[in-house]
C-alpha cells in the first residue's frame, strides 16, 4: 500500500517539484502552501509524513513541528524538514522542535528519495517495535492476568459458598478464620485491580503529549525520610508482598528490617510519587534478597542538581534482557523465582519516575549486590 507524504512548502515550483519527485516514485501526494493550512491537513488526514519547509508565511516550520507534537495523533508523525539555510543553528531548532531529519534546498531527486526512504524505515521500525510491545503484553496478560484474579476470586467464591450451606458445622472459631481468609482474598483482588487501573493510568499519561509532566513539585528528604521510618511504610511494604509468604516475610524485616539513610535536601519531585516509587523498588529489592540479608535504601546528592536514591539487595543475578525490557507484567525468571503478583511494581515505578522528569537504571546486576538506582533533579 501506498504511503501519504504531505508537502508543506508555500514555494510554488519547490512544492509541484517535490511533489512530482514523490509520485513518479509510487507515493500518494498532498500539498499546503503554508504551515496553517499543512497543520489542517495533517490533522484531519493523517499522512504518512510530511516534508515541510521552514520558513513559510502564516505558520512557519517550527510552529508547525511544535504544534504538532502537541497533538497526540501526530506525536511520532515523522517530519522531514526543507531548509535554503545550512547554517547549524537553523538545523538544530528545527530538530529541537521535534523534527526527524532535514534536507538543504536545493536538492537533487535522489537527495529527496533517500532522505524519504530513510523516514519510511523510520516508520517500519516504529511500527514493528509497537507491534512486538502489544504482543509481548498481551501475552503477558494471558500468563498473569487470569491467575491473579481467579486465585483470590476462587477462595472469595469456595469459602463463602460453604458458609453458605454448611455454615453450621462449623465452629465459631472456624467461620472467623473462613471469613478472615475471604477478606484477605477480597483485599488481594482489590490491590491486583486497583494497580492495573493505576497502570493503566499511567500509560495514558505517558501516551498523552499534552499530559502535564511535574517539574515544580518537590519533596524535602528529612520529611520523606521521616515517614519511610514509621509503621505506615512498613504496613504498606508488607500489604506490597505475595500473600502466600506474607508470614515468612514478616518475620524476616522483623529480624532484618530496611535500612534508609536518606540525605538532606530538596528534590524536585512530587512526595506521593516518590513514596510510591520508593516501595515498589524496595518491595521488589526483598521478594528477592537473600534470608537474613538486609536491603538498603540510600540517597546522597551525585553533582550538581542531581541526587541518587540507591536500593540493594543481596539475591539472584538480573538477566541482562530483564533490565532491557522493564515493564509491565514482567517479572525476572519467573520460571526459577515464582512469586505471585502482576509484575507492574517496576513498570508503575518506572511511569511515577518519568512523570517527575527522573529515571531509573541498574548499574549492578550481579546480586552482590543488585542495584536499583532513581536519579533526580535538586531544587
Amino acid at each position: 500500500m501506498a504511503l501519504t507524504v504531505l508537502v508543506v512548502e508555500d514555494s510554488r515550483s519547490m512544492r509541484k517539484l517535490a511533489c512530482q519527485i514523490l509520485q513518479s516514485n509510487g507515493y500518494l501526494v498532498t500539498e499546503a502552501e503554508n504551515g496553517q493550512l499543512g497543520l489542517d491537513i495533517a490533522m484531519k488526514q493523517r499522512p504518512d509524513m510530511v516534508l515541510c519547509d521552514i520558513h513559510m508565511p502564516v505558520l512557519d516550520g517550527y510552529t508547525f513541528v511544535e504544534k504538532a507534537r502537541e497533538v497526540k495523533e501526530l506525536f511520532t508523525l515523522p517530519i522531514l524538514m526543507l531548509t535554503a539555510r545550512t547554517d547549524k543553528e537553523s538545523l538544530r531548532q528545527a530538530m529541537s522542535m521535534g523534527a526527524d531529519d532535514y534536507l538543504t534546498k536545493p536538492f537533487t531527486p535522489d537527495e529527496l528519495m533517500k532522505a524519504v526512504r530513510s523516514l519510511e524505515k523510520k516508520l517500519s521500525r516504529q511500527q514493528a517495535d509497537t507491534e512486538q510491545s502489544l504482543n509481548q503484553l498481551r501475552t503477558a496478560i494471558l500468563a498473569t492476568v487470569p491467575h491473579e484474579l481467579r486465585t483470590p476470586l476462587t477462595t472469595i467464591l469456595g469459602t463463602s459458598q460453604l458458609l453458605v450451606h454448611r455454615r453450621k458445622r462449623y465452629s465459631e472459631e472456624r467461620q472467623d478464620e473462613m471469613l478472615l481468609g475471604i477478606h484477605e482474598a477480597a483485599t488481594r483482588l482489590s490491590r491486583t485491580i486497583t494497580r492495573m487501573m493505576d497502570w493503566s493510568e499511567l500509560v495514558a499519561m505517558g501516551e498523552d503529549p499534552s499530559a502535564e509532566v511535574n517539574t515544580e513539585m518537590t519533596t524535602d528528604l528529612d520529611a520523606l525520610n521521616q515517614r519511610l521510618q514509621e509503621d505506615e511504610f512498613r504496613s504498606a511494604l508488607l500489604a506490597s508482598l505475595p500473600p502466600k509468604d506474607a508470614e515468612n516475610f514478616k518475620k524476616r524485616l522483623t529480624e532484618n528490617p530496611v535500612q534508609i539513610r536518606l540525605g538532606s535536601g530538596t528534590v524536585l519531585f512530587e512526595t506521593e510519587d516518590l513514596r510510591r516509587v520508593i516501595l515498589e523498588l524496595v518491595s521488589n529489592a526483598v521478594k528477592f534478597s537473600i534470608k537474613n540479608m538486609p536491603v538498603g535504601v540510600i540517597g546522597k546528592p551525585i553533582g550538581i542538581g542531581l541526587y541518587a536514591i540507591e536500593v540493594a539487595n543481596m539475591g539472584p543475578a538480573l538477566p541482562p534482557e530483564f533490565v532491557k525490557q522493564i515493564g509491565a507484567l514482567s517479572q525476572s525468571n519467573r520460571e526459577q523465582n515464582e512469586q505471585q503478583g502482576t509484575g507492574l511494581g517496576l513498570a508503575m515505578a518506572t511511569l511515577w519516575a518519568r512523570r517527575n522528569s527522573a529515571h531509573i537504571q541498574w548499574p549492578r546486576t550481579d546480586g552482590k549486590p543488585t542495584i536499583v538506582r532513581l536519579t533526580l533533579r535538586t531544587d
